[in-house]
């Protein structure tokens, strides 16, 4: 390398921790975006294992938290980007050290997790061995959905991520049923939406009757 300012944008960049931690030894020390960047790329592709090191004694620990001992310190856009990566794990940790998110990158991760329908994205383990979705921790801590977040449910043919939006108290909109119709094709989730009260454009309605979706 032709400069220690090299070697740490490296290491930064390609997620070696060991040699982040050695040129800190060495006295090293990286300007604020330097440090910013090494949390934003570590948080954004949601890898716990580029966030912890191997202590010298054998230990574990997050380099997250031993960058922000040091005190070093990411930006708003360092938790915006762990929401994006979907890692659990690390947006809860980034939330006890008191960072803070923007809504739209929330908004954005609940619609995301919606339309995948993958509702394990939804939950994380507990350090405890607890269950809990995240939508709800996210939900507590003052983060909400848009109306998308419940078209988007829907889109994914995911009944039970649908169920949770609705006793969340999220709205879906006409595009909704639409949607149910025409692209998942659901019955047990045409079916949910129509006792919920849910009706689509007339072409759609017509179409669910006709198929036997409804009466």
């Amino acid at each position: 390398y032709k400069s220690t300012k090299d070697a740490f944008e490296n290491a930064a960049k390609n997620g070696n921790l060991e040699i982040i931690k050695h040129l800190h030894e060495l006295g090293y020390k990286a300007s604020k975006y330097e440090f910013d960047c090494a949390f934003e790329k570590a948080a954004k592709n949601g890898n716990l294992e580029m966030l912890k090191y191997l202590h010298e004694l054998g230990g574990n620990l997050e380099v997250i938290k031993y960058l922000y001992e040091l005190g070093y310190k990411g930006t708003e856009d360092t938790f915006n980007s762990a929401v994006e990566s979907g890692n659990l794990e690390v947006i809860k940790y980034f939330h006890e050290l008191g960072y803070k998110g923007t809504e739209y990158a929330f908004n954005c991760a609940f619609e995301k997790a919606a339309k995948n329908g993958n509702l394990e994205m939804l939950k994380y383990l507990h350090e405890l061995g607890g269950n809990l979705e995240v939508i709800k921790y996210l939900y507590e801590l003052g983060y909400k959905g848009t109306e998308d977040t419940f078209n988007s449910a829907v889109e994914s043919g995911n009944l039970e991520v649908i169920k949770y939006f609705h006793e969340l108290g999220y709205k879906g909109t006409e595009y909704a049923f639409n949607c149910a119709v025409i692209e998942s094709g659901n019955l047990e989730v045409i079916k949910y939406l129509h006792e919920l009260g849910y009706k689509g454009a007339e072409w759609a309605n017509n179409l669910a009757v006709k198929k036997g979706y409804i009466l």
